[in-house]
């Protein structure tokens, strides 16, 4: 991957300076349990989360807490990423099999906040 790293990666840099994008769950998001650092996780750094804008192509993205993606966001990102190209492009399209075998079991996906 060239953007993404795994937890596994993120532990041998001792560094904390991501954005997780976790698994989702089935149901509804109240419900939802936050673990950090999950080992399946794909996780983003924020430099690279800043360069593209992440926040201006995710609804309702939220820096500092959670946000949750499901797949009608999704598409919005798609749509949204798009229209921008470059670089975000490149790391949405990274993130893509990933989301998309994540709806495949669950409802959403979550971003976790630095």
């Amino acid at each position: 991957m060239d953007f993404f790293i795994t937890e596994a990666q993120r532990k041998m840099l001792h560094s904390t300076c991501f954005f997780e994008f976790q698994k989702g769950q089935s149901g509804k998001i109240a419900d939802y349990r936050q673990v950090f650092w999950q080992e399946n996780s794909l996780l983003l750094h924020a430099d690279i989360a800043d360069e593209i804008e992440l926040y201006k192509i995710i609804p309702n993205f939220d820096y500092y807490s959670t946000t949750f993606v499901d797949k009608q966001s999704w598409a919005v990102v798609l749509q949204n990423v798009e229209k921008r190209g470059g670089k975000a492009l490149e790391v949405i399209r990274e993130a893509s099999p990933w989301a998309e075998d994540n709806f495949k079991e669950y409802d959403y996906f979550v971003i976790c906040g630095i």
